[in-house]
């Protein structure tokens, strides 16, 4: 079922942290730095989102390519450079995650479903369909926990690549094809956007700026779920 493990390596571990090789730890180490700089261009982003998406669209789908922002870039972008731009940008978060996964190994189960809080339940599903069918949940919905699985999994990276590729470019072209459906009030969007601007970024950095000192005081506990060692070895 899969190029390293065997059926059920998905099941979590009871393994103690110190049964983590140091090189393990390092490179769940690199992986959550990878992360932790895309996420904060992603939220920059989001901060400057009612500039940039006039101003400079493509960066603003390169640094954060959340859904709506592409659906109001694809207007003013020229396809092959927005599906090429958000393909580069997804696909290395995914093989961080997928780096991450096998850093960690199946102990990263309880990782992923301690971190999914109120999404627990469907990141199990995630899992139930994974045990059965890698490949496919791979092809079919790849995204940063499926990305996670798979390294968990032990698929080969290259494998992983070529199965998810599909998988995002699809959903980036059905992105643009509705948005070149409702081109005509995206537009209208866009026009309103560019005349509150400079006020809408300055509450959007107020929003954003209080959202992230959240997310940095519940980091402490997340790091807290990995092996001590991870958070101490240079």
């Amino acid at each position: 079922m899969n190029d390293r493990h065997p059926t059920g390596v998905l099941a979590p571990t009871d393994a103690a942290p110190d049964a983590f090789a140091p090189e393990q730890l390092r490179s769940a180490r690199r992986c959550l730095a990878l992360l932790g700089v895309l996420g904060a261009g992603s939220m920059v982003g989001v901060a400057f989102s009612l500039y940039l998406v006039n101003h400079a669209p493509l960066l603003l789908v390169g640094i954060s390519p959340l859904g709506r922002h592409i659906v109001l870039a694809a207007p003013t972008v020229d396809p092959i450079a927005l599906v090429t731009v958000v393909t580069i940008r997804r696909i290395v978060f995914y093989l961080a995650c997928f780096y991450l996964g096998r850093a960690l190994g199946p102990a990263g189960i309880a990782w992923i479903e301690n971190r999914a809080g109120l999404f627990g339940r469907f990141v199990r599903f995630v899992e139930s369909w994974f045990e059965r069918a890698p490949r496919l949940v791979v092809l079919v919905g790849a995204g940063p926990t499926v990305a996670m699985l798979a390294g968990i999994a032990g698929l080969k990276p290259l494998t992983f690549a070529l199965l998810a590729l599909p998988s995002l470019v699809g959903r980036l072209l059905f992105m643009i094809g509705f948005a070149e459906w409702l081109r005509a009030p995206i537009e209208m969007l866009l026009e309103l956007i560019e005349e509150i601007w400079v006020p809408g970024t300055v509450v959007m950095v107020l929003v954003v700026s209080l959202w992230e000192w959240r997310r940095r005081r519940r980091r402490t506990d997340d790091l807290a779920e990995l092996p001590p060692a991870s958070r101490t070895e240079p």
